[in-house]
């Protein structure tokens, strides 16, 4: 493996299936490149998140990376909405509410970059 990985992407079109093709794009690089299990669980679950909302709240296309070095997992979620995503205090019994607080606390690192249509949200994790 090399220590700077070519990122990986997919385009995925507005659909109830974007979630779970973003998944298995996720999983099958993070083994592809030896990442270790829980790492991989977790970026499936934060990817799964971020393209929900892109799929919930921007209501376009989404673009998804994932680039995978000896130190970490990266990926980035992009979507043609300009709205910045905001973490949210959700009640107990809320069903939506919680995408962002769970990306916020579970990576290593996250944030968003406004790009030319619409915006880029990322995260990281040490492996």
């Amino acid at each position: 493996m090399s220590a700077r990985s070519e990122p990986s992407s997919l385009s995925l079109e507005r659909s109830r299936r974007a979630a779970s093709r973003a998944r298995a794009f996720v999983r099958e690089r993070c083994l592809r490149e030896g990442v270790p299990e829980s790492v991989c669980d977790t970026a499936v679950l934060l990817v799964s998140e971020l393209v929900t909302n892109a799929v919930e709240h921007a209501r376009s296309r989404v673009d998804l990376a994932v680039a995978v070095t000896p130190a970490r997992v990266r990926v980035e979620v992009g979507d043609h909405d300009g709205a910045l995503p905001a973490i949210q205090r959700a009640d107990p019994g809320a069903v939506h509410g919680r995408g962002m607080a769970i990306v916020d606390g579970l990576a290593g690192d996250w944030g968003v970059r406004p790009v030319a249509r619409g915006k880029t949200v990322w995260f990281e994790l040490p492996r």
